[in-house]
């Protein structure tokens, strides 16, 4: 099974609701390639094969759910880069970005009671808005960015521990995420009996 550590992030990784997942190890291919993942539209360096996985959860008080993708690159047991590919319905409101990723960072932070955060700054990725952080809990830092890509939401981050020295890595890996027919990630509004429903939030 795989660490406290891993856990722990992925605890983290559920920005929205919670989520405890458990992994098994597998082994990887170590050395800096480009992985693409045409499905979930990116492309990213990562410094080992990641591992995939693929989940839905319900959306509380509805008969909604949302899909996720998160890919795990773990080139040593203190270090892990991140990718989590969250594809909300058309009828969850993510027409406001800058609400939505703030709302997302909350989510995040209410899943590491605890978490310091070192510093926030709304930014851009290739035209969409995103929010960078960098948090600290206990002995562990989480640093990385939310995207919202219409209703997709990327959270693209590293988890390192304390003395760790990873500047290097975690430029390498941030600066090299490319989002890939981001068109794709429009939704339509569900449409019954004729009217277009209100939309909710999450």
């Amino acid at each position: 099974m795989r660490s406290n550590f891993t856990k722990l992030l992925l605890g983290a990784a559920a920005s929205i609701l919670v989520l405890t997942v458990s992994l098994n190890a597998a082994e990887n291919q170590k050395g800096w390639k480009k992985f693409t993942s045409t499905e979930s539209g990116f492309s990213i360096d990562l410094p080992t094969t990641p591992d995939h996985l693929e989940q839905k959860i319900d959306i509380p008080q509805s008969d909604l759910s949302i899909g996720y993708d998160t890919f795990l690159s773990e080139p040593s047991e203190s270090v892990v880069f991140v990718i989590s590919v969250w594809n909300y319905p058309a009828e969850v409101d993510m027409s406001k970005p800058e609400v939505n990723l703030q709302d997302g960072f909350g989510g995040m932070l209410s899943a590491l009671p605890g978490s310091q955060v070192e510093s926030m700054q709304m930014t851009d990725v290739d035209g969409f808005k995103a929010l960078e952080f960098l948090v600290k809990n206990d002995e562990i830092y989480f640093q990385g960015k939310l995207i919202l890509v219409y209703n997709t939401l990327y959270q693209v981050f590293s988890v390192y521990k304390v003395g760790d020295a990873v500047d290097k890595d975690y430029t390498k890996f941030i600066e090299s995420f490319k989002l890939i027919n981001p068109a794709k990630n429009k939704v339509a509004p569900p449409v019954k009996n004729g009217a277009t429903p209100k939309k909710m939030r999450v």
